[in-house]
């Protein structure tokens, strides 16, 4: 009886050390989770949380976020379902330009979207993003970001289009993609 009893005993010690250990990790990723919140509240000047959020979920941090920027260049290559060559060509040198290095945590994150296409709501959280910082700069700031963020894109678009200069060099479903950028900023 004694022996059932020790056993009885050592099940429970046992349940509940792998209920505190399961615990402890959560209260760790939520401590990590608000402390990549503030970081990154603190590198990119955002205070709404849902937007933080929506970046931290899919894997920016403050060391990243140069990748951000490179989220509509991204769509518009995949707007047709394919990464041509060109296009992600296109996209590195443009991450160079930005002075994103090669090996760091905004070249991985790069690196994934250019291998698959990334969700929709990778789009989403880059609009979230845009409105956000939108309330915190002036109008000839917001007009020269789109301007950036518009030329770029279309660099993008062109790098893998046309035919023998016979056809536009920006397939329908790519200008669609841009124009729905432009509308983030409106």
């Amino acid at each position: 009886m004694e022996e059932l009893h020790s056993r009885g005993e050592s099940l429970a010690e046992s349940f509940f050390a792998k209920r505190d250990r399961e615990l402890m990790e959560k209260l760790r990723e939520e401590l990590s989770n608000e402390q990549n919140r503030a970081a990154l509240k603190c590198a990119s000047g955002i205070q709404n949380d849902a937007v933080l959020q929506g970046l931290i979920d899919h894997g920016i941090t403050p060391q990243s976020l140069a990748a951000v920027a490179l989220i509509p260049l991204v769509v518009v290559a995949w707007a047709d379902r394919e990464m041509a060559p060109s296009e992600k060509d296109a996209i590195l040198q443009a991450a160079t330009d930005a002075g994103v290095a090669t090996g760091s945590g905004a070249y991985e994150v790069l690196e994934s979207w250019l291998k698959s296409r990334p969700g929709e709501d990778l789009l989403t959280a880059w609009k979230n993003y845009i409105a956000a910082i939108k309330e915190n700069l002036d109008p000839a700031a917001t007009s020269q970001l789109k301007h950036s963020v518009m030329t770029r894109a279309t660099e993008v678009a062109e790098s893998a289009g046309g035919y023998l200069g016979l056809v536009s060099k920006i397939s329908a479903v790519e200008q669609t993609a841009i124009d729905d950028l432009k509308a983030s900023f409106e």
